[in-house]
């Protein structure tokens, strides 16, 4: 759960990252070039850090060097709201395409998140809308050219457990259309962060498996039914390994490994 004596701790910074937030967005919208990309998304990274800070939330990756430096699909389970901020953190500007990122429509009003998505590419999907979704999938090809890790999450929405929901398959198009590596990823243990059984042993490590990726030759074909079922099953190979562990030894043996 929230760390209250974290935020209390370091109000005048939290109401600096918001205030700032609004005034970079403001400036972005009024001339998208006046600042550089590579200061946005490093400092909402720095931002997005503290966020998990002030949640206890601790990451331990494996097989990081999967994450391929060109455009790419990458597809990961989602089990928690916080799973797009963890797979951000990880992004390397320097070493991998930016992430992108495609969102539900209703995070383009959202008072809290609307400033901050602003800082980085996000494409926003009407549920609702078929016509709209065709023009997202064109927006994310484009994406992927730039080039940029265009992330998924093919469940649509949270599963609040360590069990996946059914892929849609759609989002797998966008790698054929694109002729772009897929890149499966498990994410373990991030269900629990915003509720009470937060603070049971163990629920604040969360694992990050990056899969090796899928090379567009050998899926270009393929229906994206298949597609979808071939990577929940990678996926899924990551979560079954991981689930059960010692999170917190794991963590530090992790770290020591890092340091």
């Amino acid at each position: 759960m929230l760390n209250i004596w974290k935020i209390i701790l370091t109000w005048p910074r939290f109401l600096r990252t918001i205030t700032k937030a609004k005034s970079i967005s403001k400036k972005i919208k009024r001339d998208p070039n006046i600042i550089f990309e590579e200061y946005r998304y490093h400092w909402l990274q720095k931002r997005t850090r503290y966020m998990l800070w002030v949640y206890d939330v601790k990451i331990i990756v494996h097989d990081r060097d999967n994450w391929v430096d060109k455009g790419c699909l990458m597809v990961a389970n989602h089990q928690s709201n916080v799973d797009p901020a963890l797979l951000f953190v990880l992004n390397d500007f320097n070493k991998t395409a930016p992430c992108a990122f495609i969102a539900k429509k209703e995070l383009a009003n959202d008072k809290t998140f609307k400033n901050f998505l602003t800082l980085i590419d996000v494409l926003f999907l009407d549920r609702d809308n078929p016509r709209q979704a065709l023009e997202l999938m064109k927006e994310a090809n484009d994406l992927i050219r730039v080039p940029r890790t265009m992330v998924v999450f093919p469940e649509g929405t949270r599963s609040c457990n360590q069990e996946m929901g059914e892929f849609h398959a759609g989002s797998f198009k966008i790698a054929q259309k694109a002729h772009a590596p897929i890149i499966p990823v498990s994410i373990i243990n991030s269900y629990p962060i915003f509720n009470k059984e937060y603070k049971k042993k163990g629920k604040k490590y969360v694992h990050i498996v990056f899969h090796k990726p899928i090379k567009p030759d050998t899926f270009m074909t393929k229906p994206t039914e298949l597609i979808a079922n071939n990577v929940k099953q990678i996926i899924q190979k990551g979560i079954e390994q991981y689930r059960d562990v010692d999170h917190k030894k794991a963590y530090l043996e992790y770290s020591s490994i890092i340091k």
